[in-house]
């Protein structure tokens, strides 16, 4: 009974910050013409200053500091909107015309002097309310915590709303995020939504620049590259898998991204081109998170084989082209390959049938088209593969040659002096 009241109690404690944040919130989108911008602001100023009284109230006064932390947290979240108001006053005064947006995303302050007043004296008031709420959520690192987020809610102040500005604020906020995380190593529920509430300016900003301003694909690839890059620092940092794994999902997409911004680069490829492209630009990344990492080696590696193995056998299914079949043929010797040495003979069939799809599809191509990329291709990938095999050869020959002398100098070296 003791622990479904402990639960009652959790559940309404945060349904009360829910109805708070969301009552903050609404500033954000209001439609109240008849009162001043200013003063609409500092009611907002007035209600977050209640926020720590009533804390202390509760974890001081009536001992309960679950309500006290839930208060907290809930003060963490009202940050980033008073810095996305603040950020419209700045707007106002030293950037572009806003006439032109809706009246819910303008924030007018009546002079440049009375926009940089507003933001030392909010300053002024919320930092010290910041320090508070890290150290009472994640006390022995509230001083990194209190820094990481003055400096990302400060960049939701730059008075420029084009594209690259957007990007050059949102990754150093994704970065400031993952390495706090990475420092802090929060272990409980509070101290791991405090630091989690570090990446809320790059949300706002990534909002207001999707609904408000002109977004470039390029906007879109730099923030899930980022956010691919902390996934795999964080788990790697971890020590979980799990979340190094993760990072496949955002470094694919911000490849995707990045491969359409850059689209008017080469006009004349076919989508199929590009296609492929895809694919192979793709395993850069997965094959360098690959590398630096032991416990997901695996899964990276064979998320690039498949990748490639798809964008090749897509390709020749739809619009059949002689790289795509070479590429076929190379993804498939490999998948035989490591099927054959590890005994797996799934991999070892499924290579050879892509393999023999591919070089079926290549000759075809090179009887019916007398171009260089068809048998040429063919013919100069069989020597590189006769090249590489007999490389291959002689460094097995080397370690083979090599074992026996080393163990014949074991007894040896065991028999000198100590």
């Amino acid at each position: 009974m003791e622990t479904r009241l402990q639960q009652l109690f959790q559940m309404l404690r945060w349904c009360g910050a829910a109805m708070i944040v969301a009552a903050a919130g609404t500033f954000l989108v209001q439609s109240w013409d008849q009162v001043g911008d200013v003063p609409r602001y500092l009611t907002l100023l007035g209600m977050t200053g209640l926020l720590p009284a009533l804390a202390y109230v509760c974890g001081i006064r009536m001992q309960e500091g679950r309500s006290a932390r839930v208060l907290m947290l809930t003060l963490l979240a009202l940050i980033p909107i008073h810095a996305g108001v603040l950020g419209g006053f700045v707007l106002s005064q030293f950037g572009a015309d806003t006439r032109s947006l809706g009246p819910v995303a303008q924030w007018v302050a009546p002079s440049p002097l009375a926009a940089l007043l507003l933001v030392a004296g909010a300053g002024l008031a919320l930092i010290p309310l910041i320090w508070a709420a890290f150290r009472v959520l994640a006390r022995p690192h509230a001083r990194l915590l209190t820094a990481a987020s003055v400096a990302s809610h400060a960049l939701l102040l730059v008075p420029d709303r084009s594209s690259l500005a957007a990007t050059l604020t949102v990754v150093p906020i994704l970065g400031l995020t993952v390495y706090s995380a990475a420092r802090v190593k929060p272990q409980t529920l509070e101290s791991k939504l405090a630091v989690a509430f570090l990446v809320a300016p790059a949300v706002v900003i990534a909002s207001r620049q999707l609904l408000f301003y002109y977004v470039t694909s390029a906007f879109w690839g730099a923030i899930l590259g980022t956010g691919a890059l902390g996934l795999f620092a964080l788990g790697k940092k971890s020590g979980e898998a799990a979340i190094e794994r993760l990072a496949i999902v955002p470094t694919l997409l911000s490849v995707a991204a990045l491969v359409d911004a850059t689209g008017p680069w080469w006009p004349t490829l076919s989508a199929s081109s590009i296609w492929l492209a895809y694919g192979l630009i793709s395993s850069i990344p997965l094959l360098a998170f690959a590398w630096t990492s032991t416990r997901s080696k695996a899964f990276f590696v064979r998320g690039a084989v498949i990748l490639n193995a798809t964008t090749a056998v897509t390709t020749l299914l739809i619009d059949p082209r002689p790289w795509a079949a070479l590429q076929a043929i190379a993804v498939g010797i490999g998948i035989a390959s490591y099927g054959f040495v590890k005994g797996r003979r799934p991999s070892l069939y499924s290579g050879i049938a892509l393999a023999s799809f591919g070089f079926v599809l290549e000759v075809v191509h090179a009887i019916e088209v007398f171009q260089p990329s068809g048998w040429l291709a063919l013919a100069a990938f069989g020597s590189a593969l006769v090249g590489v095999t007999a490389w291959l050869e002689r460094r097995a020959r080397s370690v083979r040659q090599a074992a026996p002398a080393a163990k014949l100098s074991e007894p040896a070296s065991a028999c000198l002096p100590q």
